[in-house]
């Protein structure tokens, strides 16, 4: 079995795209047979993605973009109609973790900043490209959360607010859109290894009480590569999730884990403990 010819035909738009989890997956997707529309605001790191993608053969449009911002969403869903005429799958994975610290000791800004990525981006991105996505009878919309969203975090609580949210947007989209075939799901990537995390290691531990507890996660291994939840996203972007309409998935999920290997023909991924 083989993913080289799984999403042939398919338009992916994926925010954050730049490094990370969607560097990973617009590279997964792409091999997939995936043309891939790149968004994020590193225009360089875009780039860079994009130019991967077309040495492999593949295709790719990389468009600078906050996707806090809605004439520059409106703008990307404009190049993405013109380049390539339509959108099937929509990754929702751009975030942000910063403030860390305390409630009373956060950037009032800086929430806003982040709730404007976090949570307002995924609203944005959704609204924009969902009419394509309900003329044409299909698509997918996968909104990356954390395990984050159902717990209490000292330090971090504009991210955890923004991920319970997120979560919940997704179900109340995924309500509206039913028997539309435009399935929605929320995907929880686990703790993975990446640049964000890198941040919150260096981040004061007064500012971020458990900052040692994430710091061990890294010295003992326990941090997955990004491209191990891109085959997540990957399978959820596919025809396997046809009936996965309002679903919540995490790649620390074992049953999960095996669906993906088994439907893509992959090596399992091994248990993180933690």
């Amino acid at each position: 079995m083989s993913i080289d010819h799984l999403l042939d035909g398919k338009i992916a738009v994926v925010t954050g795209a730049g490094r990370g989890l969607g560097r990973a997956t617009a590279l997964l997707l792409a091999k997939a047979g995936a043309t891939v529309v790149l968004a994020a605001r590193s225009g360089d790191q875009l780039t860079g993605v994009a130019e991967q993608i077309k040495q492999n053969n593949g295709q790719a449009l990389a468009i600078p973009t906050d996707v806090s911002n809605i004439g520059q969403v409106d703008h990307l869903l404009v190049l993405t109609l013109r380049a390539f005429g339509g959108v099937d799958i929509l990754v929702n994975n751009a975030a942000l973790i910063s403030p860390l610290g305390k409630v009373w000791e956060t950037s009032p800004l800086a929430w806003q900043q982040l709730m404007g990525v976090n949570l307002i981006g995924p609203y944005l991105c959704a609204r924009a490209m969902l009419p394509h996505m309900l003329e044409k009878g299909s698509g997918r919309i996968i909104n990356v959360s954390s395990g984050a969203a159902n717990r209490n975090i000292v330090g971090a609580s504009a991210y955890t607010v923004s991920k319970a949210a997120l979560e919940r947007f997704s179900d109340s989209l995924a309500t509206e859109l039913k028997g539309s075939g435009v399935v929605v799901t929320t995907f929880r990537p686990g703790i993975i290894d990446t640049p964000m995390q890198a941040h919150i290691r260096g981040t004061p531990e007064h500012l971020f009480p458990p900052v040692t507890t994430w710091q061990s996660w890294y010295d003992t291994g326990q941090l997955r590569p990004p491209e191990e939840p891109a085959y997540g996203i990957l399978w959820l972007a596919s025809h396997y999730a046809a009936k996965a309409n309002g679903q919540i998935f995490g790649i620390d999920d074992e049953s999960f884990r095996r669906q993906i290997a088994a439907d893509l023909g992959i090596k399992p991924f091994k248990p993180r403990n933690r």
